[in-house]
């Protein structure tokens, strides 16, 4: 006749008790069990005799020499199992994010984002993890991957027209937002109806920025049939602007650059393209197994940002 008492709540149970009962399944002794998880054997019985008294179930039972889990013993091992696997995992989480609130985390960025994203990455720091100090660079995309490439930078914040290409290889690519390019003109050379083709800008003169985008403007005038005669050349968005607005030139202004210099002269404009043409803006970094925790907090951060107060359309 069992003397158990009646059960307690089956919420009494912890983590402790029931790694206990899945090594017990596992290894079908109190020995056994015990040295697998550090404990004594006396701690085991003890264990196994307190849970049984809150639950008045019997959990184990003798099998010769060894021991084996009731049916009730089976339940809770099995369930157990889950239930300890979500712990470690919510534990493994903390431990991720007591390492990413301290070190450096240095970072590459491009010139629009240092007056718009970066800022705002800074404030969220700030927040979650104040003891991170962030040593930031501003450099283009082949310059910024090629300091990632030669470990001078732990992440890259970078734009590209055809999703990320040139990347250094061993590196992963996370795109965070998509932004329209816009062709910048002065008032006088805009368009009824606000959308315009590059083809009805074949004779124009233009303006070329950095690198990449000089590339990209040379593809999109391609696609539109002609070849622009670039006269001016500057990364300089506000002089970009200045000059466009001048009359003398028209360029193609990226959504985060307009939104970076705030405001257009009062005799440029900025209109949309028909065709519509983007370039995708994302963090890259190089892969590895163990990824830093500045990594990942620099990812879960940027990953936060509001880019639609830019113009941004978040790339999911």
């Amino acid at each position: 006749m069992s003397t158990l008492r009646t059960s307690e709540p089956l919420g009494s149970i912890d983590s402790t008790e029931l790694r206990i009962l899945h090594a017990l399944a596992t290894t079908g002794s109190l020995t056994a069990a015990a040295g697998t998880l550090g404990l004594s054997q006396p701690a085991v019985s003890q264990r196994i005799k307190r849970v049984e008294t809150r639950l008045a179930v019997p959990l184990i039972e003798r099998n010769g020499r060894g021991i084996r889990l009731t049916p009730a013993g089976r339940i809770l091992a099995d369930h157990g199992r889950t239930v300890v696997a979500e712990i470690d995992a919510a534990l493994a989480a903390i431990d991720d994010l007591r390492g990413e609130r301290a070190g450096t985390l240095r970072l590459v960025g491009f010139p629009s984002a240092s007056a718009t994203v970066v800022p705002s990455l800074m404030r969220a720091l700030a927040v979650e993890a104040p003891e991170v100090s962030l040593q930031y660079r501003e450099a283009e995309p082949p310059a910024a991957t090629a300091m990632l490439r030669d470990g001078e930078v732990d992440c890259a914040l970078i734009f590209d027209y055809e999703g990320a290409g040139g990347l250094p290889a061993g590196s992963a690519f996370q795109p965070l937002w998509r932004e329209e390019v816009r062709l910048v003109v002065s008032q006088a050379r805009g368009v009824a109806g606000g959308a315009a083709d590059l083809a009805d800008y074949a004779e124009e003169h233009w303006i070329a920025g950095c690198e990449k985008c000089r590339g990209h403007l040379l593809s999109a005038a391609g696609e539109a049939g002609f070849e622009p005669d670039i006269i001016q050349e500057t990364d300089n968005v506000p002089a970009m602007l200045a000059m466009a607005a001048a009359g003398g030139a028209v360029a193609l202004v990226p959504g985060l650059a307009l939104a970076a210099a705030r405001s257009l002269p009062d005799d440029a404009s900025a209109l949309p393209l028909t065709p519509a043409r983007y370039r995708t803006i994302g963090i890259v970094s190089m892969a590895t197994a163990n990824e830093s925790p500045q990594v990942r907090l620099a990812k879960r951060l940027l990953s936060g940002v509001d880019g639609a107060q830019w113009g941004l359309e978040a790339v999911s």
